[in-house]
């Protein structure tokens, strides 16, 4: 039973976690599509490349980072 759980709660995080990847990229290509700045644009590329494989950590980095702009 134990176990049954924990894997309900990892995939319940991870489908949390995947939404906000969703948004957070949604967030940055908008950027990238209204901005001129090249550095912007390859700033946030380079984070959406890295959504890919991003762990809850990441993600919340990237949050932080994007929030501060």
């Amino acid at each position: 039973m134990g176990n049954l759980l924990k894997r309900l709660l990892s995939k319940l995080l991870t489908s949390e976690l995947d939404k906000r990847k969703e948004k957070l990229g949604e967030r940055l290509q908008a950027q990238i599509d209204t901005t001129q700045s090249s550095w912007v644009k390859a700033r946030n590329q380079l984070y959406i490349d890295l959504l890919n494989i991003a762990n809850e950590s990441m993600v919340n980095r990237i949050e932080k980072e994007i929030d501060e702009i």
